[in-house]
């Protein structure tokens, strides 16, 4: 077997208080945030067909038993440490814990980092809230200050049902897809007390000015930013999130933030002023004021002092401290510009001509799957930094607030997009029900990920139906979305028609899957068609494509990790991904009319190609009992990890998906290197001059 790579971990030590969340925004003041992960009650009720209703109007807490103990986060349906070709179980996880009221008569706000697939949420028996907006991303429930116990610091039972199988009303947006989606409480959870009096200061979300990728830009990079100061008041007692753009706000004579309460004689109150102040890099608060609109307070323009800009050779860091009425909240962000380039259409970062070079990833590691340790995080960061790239999409949906902060630090790109491959034409045609929770979750990964330097784009419907003109009004809405939310980033989504792509019109960034060479015997230069009928704009989508960048979404080989040594370069070798990969890179890296690459993958993952249709009736899918015949049983926690080291496949049958697993991965499962990741590194490096992970420095003011 082949020697792992050696790790460089490089995530900035910040100063974390032990129960915070790991990862920003900080808070201080009487704004009290903390971690409810740790050890917490479980039960699980198995069996896709079980006939447990996880919508059961009548189902309560006390019905529920939790005889065992979990780790959250982490996932309920992980075994064989994670290795592909092991069912997993498909059932409703049922997790419960306790926690300490805040202070008598306060309102408490639970953010949920994700609950996968489809989540319910008790307070001592009183349900708060539900989510169908996707497992892999951030939400958070309002519980009412008559919800908590009575007594300041008196205990309260939450409760948490989270539903971990494909179903089209509990869990919309997980319409399928080639990869295990895990289930259960599998990222941290967050609880946030309420102010007593006066609105709840939720987020500050820092934005470059003058940075709309479709607008004339400054030269270089910006120097100000608009600030969006999230508010939220209080209704009937009971907290109300605020959001921007279709989650509006909600208003209370006397001091709201958002709507237009009335006053004597049925006439609308003016519009409370709210004061507080902003603080740059920790240093002199400035005193500032205005007004709010549908529960925000934004300023634009604002200089930030000793402005630096943020870039892949230098991720310069800035932070911005808010305080108002006692609470403060610190958020970080980088100064960097996103266009394109007139004379050639291609991507631009602060004014220069860029090529983009990396991987996707999605988020399955040994022994934890979705659920990864900062180790483990810090482990790929460092590996990506090592390949050489300045780019990753986030495959196929919302990532961990952990990884993002780790892509800021690295100065690597990000592609955000939602969850949602195998959406089909009904899905998007469905204005009532899909696409209500589509924006909805669209919304909130723009909420949770706005901040981070790193995204470059706001993504969704991976290989979706855009060949159909009646799909692109779901495409359009998306993009209005993201856009009237966030100008200063890319509107996109990776399309497997390319040419026959109708909705490009919807796009602001045009990006093609497709693999010559793996699933056709098409040459790698199909690429530079494809670029040339974008510029020219001979696509379906006609002129809408031109003056508009274009880069490779997906493209790659399969290479089984331990087929190094064959006497022939055939398919699934080491040496026939190498082939095929080589030729990709070469292609994109020469031609001018591809701003960038994304190779499919960076890692070995395990799938679940059922999707949707689980658990694959009439026929034996792709988990079920086709993994590899191991050397020795894939570990199941660190420990024997290190003990036993990862298992090697000694047969395998050479099928669409060889046991279980995706092997187009220029790493193994477990992080081995295969030969094309040393090869792709070096042409990466070649072409961007972005040194090796020993030769660059995070930099965080």
């Amino acid at each position: 077997p082949m020697t792992p790579l050696p790790i460089l971990l490089i995530h900035s030590a910040a100063a974390w208080a032990p129960d915070a969340p790991r990862y920003w925004p900080k808070y201080g003041g009487s704004r009290q945030v903390r971690l409810l992960d740790g050890a917490w009650r479980y039960g699980f009720i198995d069996g896709w067909d079980s006939g447990f209703d996880s919508m059961n109007a009548s189902f309560r807490p006390s019905d529920g038993a939790t005889p065992n103990m979990t780790s959250v986060p982490s996932c309920m349906d992980v075994v064989a440490g994670g290795a592909g070709g092991y069912l997993g179980p498909r059932g409703v996880g049922l997790f419960r814990t306790s926690f300490r009221s805040p202070a008598a008569g306060s309102a408490v706000r639970l953010q949920f980092q994700s609950c996968s697939f489809y989540c319910r949420v008790w307070v001592n028996g009183r349900e708060v809230g539900d989510h169908l907006a996707g497992g892999y991303v951030a939400f958070a429930l309002d519980v009412p200050a008559d919800a908590l116990s009575p007594d300041g610091g008196g205990e309260n039972e939450l409760f948490v049902l989270a539903d971990n199988r494909f179903n089209a009303t509990t869990a919309p947006m997980h319409t399928g897809g080639d990869f295990w989606h895990y289930g259960g409480i599998t990222r941290s959870v967050e609880l946030h007390a309420v102010p007593e009096a006066g609105p709840l200061l939720w987020r500050a979300h820092v934005v470059p000015s003058s940075s709309a990728v479709e607008a004339e830009q400054p030269d270089g990079a910006p120097a100000a930013v608009d600030i969006s100061l999230v508010l939220s008041g209080v209704e009937g007692g009971r907290e109300e999130l605020k959001g921007q753009g279709e989650l509006g706000g909600k208003a209370e004579s006397g001091g709201a933030v958002g709507g237009s309460p009335r006053c004597g004689g049925g006439a609308a109150c003016p519009a409370p002023v709210y004061y507080f102040s902003l603080a740059f890099d920790g240093g002199e608060a400035v005193a500032r004021n205005g007004t709010a609109s549908g529960g925000t307070v934004r300023l634009e323009g604002v200089p930030v002092p000793d402005a630096k800009p943020w870039s892949p050779d230098a991720p310069h860091l800035h932070t911005l401290t808010v305080s108002m009425g006692g609470q403060s909240v610190t958020e970080r962000f980088g100064l960097r510009r996103f266009g394109v380039d007139k004379a050639t259409a291609r991507l631009t970062l602060n004014g220069e001509v860029a090529k983009l070079v990396g991987w996707n990833h999605h988020t399955q590691w040994p022994v934890t799957a979705a659920s990864p340790t900062d180790e483990q995080l810090d482990a790929d960061i460092a590996l990506l930094r090592k390949g050489g790239a300045n780019l990753v999409r986030g495959a196929h949906y919302p990532h961990d607030p952990r990884w993002l902060d780790r892509l800021d630090e690295a100065g690597i790109l990000f592609w955000s997009e939602t969850l949602g491959p195998a959406v089909s034409v009904a899905n998007t045609k469905d204005w009532a029900f899909f696409m209500v929770h589509q924006k909805r979750q669209l919304s909130e990964m723009i909420d949770n990920a706005i901040n981070h330097a790193a995204v470059f784009a706001w993504g969704w419907f991976n290989e979706g139906p855009s060949d159909h003109p009646e799909a692109c009004p779901a495409y359009g809405a998306c993009s209005a979305l993201a856009r009237a939310r966030d100008p200063t980033r890319f509107t996109t989504w990776a399309d497997d028609h390319k040419t026959s792509g109708a909705c490009y019109e919807h796009a602001s960034l045009v990006a093609f899957n497709d693999y010559p060479g793996w699933y056709s015997s098409k040459s790698p230069r199909v690429w530079d068609g494809f670029a040339a009928a974008v510029a020219e704009g001979t696509t379906a989508s006609g002129r809408h494509t031109v003056g508009k960048p274009m880069m490779i979404s997906e493209t790659g080989a399969g290479g089984v990790y331990e087929w190094g040594d064959n006497a022939t370069a055939s398919k699934w070798t080491l040496q026939y991904q190498s082939a095929v990969i080589g030729e990709d890179v070469d292609v994109a890296l020469a031609n001018d009319r591809i701003s960038g690459i994304s190779l499919w993958h960076f890692y070995d993952f395990k799938v679940d190609n059922c999707g949707s249709t689980w658990p694959c009736h009439g026929r034996p899918g792709q988990e079920n009992g086709t993994h590899c015949t191991y050397d020795h049983p894939p570990p199941t926690t660190f420990e024997e990890l290190r003990r036993l080291g990862p298992p090697n496949c000694t047969a395998i049958a050479p099928t669409f998906r060889p046991g279980g697993t995706n092997h187009k991965g220029v790493l193994d499962f477990w992080r081995r290197p295969k030969p094309a990741f040393a090869m792709v590194a070096a042409k990466y490096r070649a072409a961007t001059g972005r040194p090796t992970a020993s030769e660059s420095a995070i930099i965080v003011q």
